[in-house]
């Protein structure tokens, strides 16, 4: 594996892991329209994935250690959960987050085979983004919201979640959007669709990794896998700080001009 096309494909990665572009959709893509190809590719994506995931740690450190701290709380305190539930919002966050993450958990290990020949299909992405990128385009409809993201919303976003695992709907974008319409104020949602991610990432990562302890992987790939992970990283860094700021100004929309472009442009080009 090259240097070149691993620090291609990490930034690649990266950007269009958190921007709501779509990673799986933009990775195919790249493949395919520029030709760069990795060897080890389960390992590649074990490496990427790890830089995006201590990506989003390093953003939302502060975040993260709140909700280790709630947690640490309430089972040192379980004879008081309730009330810890009600007084916490921390804690509900934490349960927002779990309850966000079933419904991607349960249709990825159910559909597994048929996702993964799903990758294989540039048509799919293409149509894909295209879905996405009207999808973008619709949230300046909607409400201007001030609400949390609550158990009952959190589901509705998990399955947003969910749909995403097909290549070429985003993630961020779709849960994004769903907090939206759900009337979760914008930031809110941007921060909860990131802190869902945690989890998403740590997943797939684990079970790419499994994959590893069957095969050698030759030492000077390990060159390779280093620069896709730190250019993940740094990249994803970058990217987040970017989106929220994006949020922030009530941009979240335009990305959607972006997705049909590349959705389109695809489809011409294949």
């Amino acid at each position: 594996m090259d240097l070149l096309p691993a620090a291609i494909l990490g930034l690649v990665q990266a950007l269009t892991e958190f921007l709501p572009v779509s990673s799986s959709g933009h990775l195919v893509l790249s493949k395919i329209l520029l030709g760069l190809e990795t060897e080890h590719g389960a390992a590649f994506e074990v490496a990427v994935h790890f830089g995006t995931l201590l990506s989003v740690l390093v953003v939302f450190r502060r975040e993260v250690g709140g909700l280790i701290k709630s947690a640490w709380a309430a089972l040192t305190q379980l004879t008081r959960i309730k009330e810890r539930w009600d007084e916490d919002e921390e804690l509900r966050l934490l349960g927002a987050i779990f309850l966000g993450c079933i419904p991607a958990g349960v249709v990825g290990l159910t559909f597994k085979d048929q996702l993964e020949a799903a990758f294989d299909s540039p048509m799919v992405v293409c149509i894909a983004l295209i879905g996405t990128g009207f999808v973008l385009l619709a949230t300046v409809r909607a409400p201007q919201g001030e609400r949390g993201v609550s158990l009952g919303a959190a589901a509705v976003i998990g399955v947003a979640q969910a749909v995403a695992i097909i290549p070429g709907v985003s993630r961020s974008g779709s849960t994004i959007a769903a907090a939206m319409f759900l009337g979760v104020e914008r930031e809110r949602a941007a921060r909860y669709s990131f802190l869902l991610s945690l989890p998403v990432i740590a997943g797939a990562t684990l079970l790419k990794a499994r994959e590893l302890l069957e095969t050698q992987i030759p030492s000077d790939t390990w060159w390779a896998l280093g620069v896709g992970a730190a250019v993940s990283f740094i990249a994803g860094i970058g990217a987040l700080l970017v989106l929220m700021s994006v949020v922030r100004r009530g941009g979240f929309a335009h990305f959607g001009w972006y997705c049909l472009l590349i959705g389109i442009g695809g489809l011409i080009a294949l």
